[in-house]
Protein backbone atom coordinates (compact mmCIF):
# COMPACT_ATOMS: atom_id res chain seq x y z
CA UNK A 1 0.00 0.00 0.00
CA UNK A 2 0.79 3.39 -1.20
CA UNK A 3 2.38 5.48 2.23
CA UNK A 4 -0.51 8.32 0.15
CA UNK A 5 -3.30 6.26 1.54
CA UNK A 6 -2.51 5.70 5.00
CA UNK A 7 -5.54 6.21 7.26
CA UNK A 8 -7.02 7.14 3.79
CA UNK A 9 -9.05 5.58 1.04
CA UNK A 10 -8.82 5.69 -2.89
CA UNK A 11 -11.57 6.46 -5.13
CA UNK A 12 -11.77 5.40 -8.75
CA UNK A 13 -13.34 7.32 -11.11
CA UNK A 14 -13.54 7.25 -15.42
CA UNK A 15 -16.12 6.40 -18.23
CA UNK A 16 -18.31 3.15 -17.91
CA UNK A 17 -15.78 0.24 -19.37
CA UNK A 18 -12.82 1.53 -17.80
CA UNK A 19 -12.29 -1.04 -15.82
CA UNK A 20 -13.25 0.92 -12.27
CA UNK A 21 -14.86 -2.09 -10.49
CA UNK A 22 -12.22 -4.66 -11.66
CA UNK A 23 -9.21 -2.64 -10.75
CA UNK A 24 -11.10 -1.23 -7.59
CA UNK A 25 -11.36 -4.77 -6.95
CA UNK A 26 -8.03 -6.00 -6.97
CA UNK A 27 -6.52 -3.36 -5.37
CA UNK A 28 -8.26 -3.70 -2.51
CA UNK A 29 -7.18 -7.17 -2.52
CA UNK A 30 -3.68 -6.33 -2.29
CA UNK A 31 -3.78 -3.81 0.14
CA UNK A 32 -6.30 -6.19 2.24
CA UNK A 33 -8.71 -3.24 1.78
CA UNK A 34 -12.74 -3.26 1.15
CA UNK A 35 -14.16 -2.70 -1.92
CA UNK A 36 -17.39 -0.37 -2.09
CA UNK A 37 -19.15 0.47 -5.27
CA UNK A 38 -21.20 3.28 -5.12
CA UNK A 39 -23.46 2.20 -8.04
CA UNK A 40 -24.08 -0.78 -6.05
CA UNK A 41 -24.90 0.97 -3.11
CA UNK A 42 -27.69 1.76 -4.72
CA UNK A 43 -28.76 -1.22 -6.34
CA UNK A 44 -29.13 -2.75 -2.67
CA UNK A 45 -31.19 0.81 -1.55
CA UNK A 46 -33.46 0.69 -3.98
CA UNK A 47 -33.40 -2.99 -4.82
CA UNK A 48 -33.31 -2.18 -8.10
CA UNK A 49 -31.13 -2.38 -11.35
CA UNK A 50 -29.48 0.73 -12.18
CA UNK A 51 -31.57 0.46 -15.69
CA UNK A 52 -34.67 0.01 -13.51
CA UNK A 53 -33.96 3.35 -11.48
CA UNK A 54 -33.45 5.46 -14.52
CA UNK A 55 -36.77 3.85 -16.18
CA UNK A 56 -39.06 4.49 -12.92
CA UNK A 57 -37.51 7.38 -11.12
CA UNK A 58 -35.22 9.44 -14.20
CA UNK A 59 -31.59 9.97 -13.95
CA UNK A 60 -32.24 13.18 -11.59
CA UNK A 61 -33.65 11.19 -8.83
CA UNK A 62 -30.42 8.43 -9.69
CA UNK A 63 -27.70 11.57 -9.79
CA UNK A 64 -29.14 12.35 -6.24
CA UNK A 65 -28.89 8.81 -5.18
CA UNK A 66 -25.30 9.21 -6.36
CA UNK A 67 -24.57 12.02 -4.38
CA UNK A 68 -26.27 10.92 -1.40
CA UNK A 69 -23.74 7.43 -1.31
CA UNK A 70 -21.12 9.53 -1.85
CA UNK A 71 -21.86 11.56 1.33
CA UNK A 72 -22.60 8.25 3.37
CA UNK A 73 -18.72 7.55 2.79
CA UNK A 74 -17.62 10.54 4.56
CA UNK A 75 -14.86 9.53 7.15
CA UNK A 76 -14.31 5.88 5.64
CA UNK A 77 -11.06 4.30 5.65
CA UNK A 78 -9.07 1.83 3.97
CA UNK A 79 -11.46 1.42 1.15
CA UNK A 80 -11.23 1.33 -2.32
CA UNK A 81 -14.16 3.10 -3.79
CA UNK A 82 -15.41 2.62 -7.41
CA UNK A 83 -18.07 5.51 -8.79
CA UNK A 84 -20.33 5.68 -11.38
CA UNK A 85 -19.21 6.69 -14.43
CA UNK A 86 -21.32 9.75 -14.34
CA UNK A 87 -20.58 10.97 -10.45
CA UNK A 88 -18.85 13.91 -12.25
CA UNK A 89 -21.35 15.78 -13.75
CA UNK A 90 -22.46 17.59 -10.84
CA UNK A 91 -19.97 19.61 -8.96
CA UNK A 92 -21.22 18.89 -5.86
CA UNK A 93 -19.62 15.83 -5.87
CA UNK A 94 -15.87 16.60 -6.11
CA UNK A 95 -15.19 17.88 -2.70
CA UNK A 96 -17.28 14.78 -1.35
CA UNK A 97 -14.62 12.70 -3.65
CA UNK A 98 -11.68 14.68 -2.68
CA UNK A 99 -12.29 14.63 0.98
CA UNK A 100 -12.31 10.26 0.57
CA UNK A 101 -8.64 10.29 -0.81
CA UNK A 102 -6.74 10.45 -3.66
CA UNK A 103 -8.85 10.80 -7.02
CA UNK A 104 -7.59 8.44 -9.48
CA UNK A 105 -8.97 8.65 -13.42
CA UNK A 106 -9.17 5.47 -15.52
CA UNK A 107 -9.49 6.10 -19.17
CA UNK A 108 -9.91 4.42 -22.15
CA UNK A 109 -10.57 5.20 -25.72
CA UNK A 110 -13.39 4.67 -27.41
CA UNK A 111 -12.99 1.33 -29.50
CA UNK A 112 -11.92 0.01 -25.80
CA UNK A 113 -14.78 1.70 -24.28
CA UNK A 114 -17.26 0.14 -27.03
CA UNK A 115 -15.62 -3.16 -27.16
CA UNK A 116 -16.33 -3.97 -23.13
CA UNK A 117 -19.63 -2.13 -22.57
CA UNK A 118 -20.92 -1.80 -26.01
CA UNK A 119 -23.52 -4.58 -26.40
CA UNK A 120 -24.45 -4.20 -22.45
CA UNK A 121 -28.14 -3.86 -21.60
CA UNK A 122 -27.66 -3.09 -18.21
CA UNK A 123 -25.95 0.71 -18.89
CA UNK A 124 -29.04 3.66 -19.48
CA UNK A 125 -26.59 5.62 -21.20
CA UNK A 126 -25.75 3.38 -24.15
CA UNK A 127 -29.61 2.25 -24.77
CA UNK A 128 -29.41 4.71 -27.32
CA UNK A 129 -30.44 4.29 -31.28
CA UNK A 130 -26.60 4.97 -32.13
CA UNK A 131 -24.34 3.89 -29.08
CA UNK A 132 -20.99 4.65 -30.36
CA UNK A 133 -22.46 8.27 -30.98
CA UNK A 134 -23.81 8.65 -27.31
CA UNK A 135 -20.14 7.19 -26.24
CA UNK A 136 -18.17 9.49 -28.55
CA UNK A 137 -20.80 12.23 -27.11
CA UNK A 138 -20.44 11.20 -23.32
CA UNK A 139 -16.74 11.12 -23.38
CA UNK A 140 -15.96 14.77 -24.78
CA UNK A 141 -18.56 16.15 -22.52
CA UNK A 142 -16.83 14.01 -19.62
CA UNK A 143 -13.10 14.28 -20.40
CA UNK A 144 -12.91 18.11 -18.52
CA UNK A 145 -14.70 17.07 -15.54
CA UNK A 146 -12.85 14.02 -15.31
CA UNK A 147 -9.88 15.85 -15.61
CA UNK A 148 -10.58 18.57 -13.00
CA UNK A 149 -11.32 16.03 -9.88
CA UNK A 150 -8.34 13.52 -10.53
CA UNK A 151 -5.12 13.58 -9.06
CA UNK A 152 -3.77 10.77 -11.09
CA UNK A 153 -4.69 9.76 -14.83
CA UNK A 154 -4.39 5.86 -15.53
CA UNK A 155 -5.14 5.09 -19.28
CA UNK A 156 -6.41 1.52 -19.10
CA UNK A 157 -6.53 0.16 -22.51
CA UNK A 158 -5.20 -2.87 -23.80
CA UNK A 159 -4.12 -3.63 -20.32
CA UNK A 160 -5.09 -6.38 -17.79
CA UNK A 161 -6.39 -5.44 -14.64
CA UNK A 162 -3.47 -6.47 -12.45
CA UNK A 163 -0.95 -4.25 -14.88
CA UNK A 164 -3.20 -1.06 -14.40
CA UNK A 165 -3.31 -1.97 -10.73
CA UNK A 166 0.39 -1.55 -11.01
CA UNK A 167 0.70 1.55 -12.77
CA UNK A 168 -2.22 3.14 -9.72
CA UNK A 169 0.63 1.96 -7.10
CA UNK A 170 3.50 3.58 -8.85
CA UNK A 171 1.62 6.90 -10.00
CA UNK A 172 0.36 7.22 -5.62
CA UNK A 173 4.33 7.06 -5.40
CA UNK A 174 4.76 9.95 -7.80
CA UNK A 175 1.88 11.55 -6.75
CA UNK A 176 3.52 11.58 -3.30
CA UNK A 177 6.35 12.99 -4.15
CA UNK A 178 5.14 15.60 -6.04
CA UNK A 179 2.51 17.15 -3.03
CA UNK A 180 5.61 17.29 -1.41
CA UNK A 181 6.72 19.65 -3.46
CA UNK A 182 5.44 23.19 -3.68
CA UNK A 183 2.65 23.46 -6.58
CA UNK A 184 3.65 20.64 -8.53
CA UNK A 185 1.03 19.32 -11.53
CA UNK A 186 -1.19 16.60 -11.10
CA UNK A 187 0.03 13.64 -12.32
CA UNK A 188 -0.67 11.15 -15.39
CA UNK A 189 0.85 8.08 -15.04
CA UNK A 190 1.27 7.21 -18.47
CA UNK A 191 4.32 9.64 -18.59
CA UNK A 192 2.78 12.81 -19.39
CA UNK A 193 1.73 16.07 -16.98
Amino acid sequence: MSIVLAGRSLVLIGFMGSGKSSVGRELAKRWNFRFVDTDAMIRHKYDLSIPDIFAKYGEDFFREAEYEALARLRGIRSTVIATGGGIVIQPRNLPLLRALGPVVWLCADQGTILDRVGKSTHRPMLNQANPEESVARLLKERAPLYHRAADLRIETSGLTHREVADRIVLGLDQFRVSNESANQPRIDANGRE
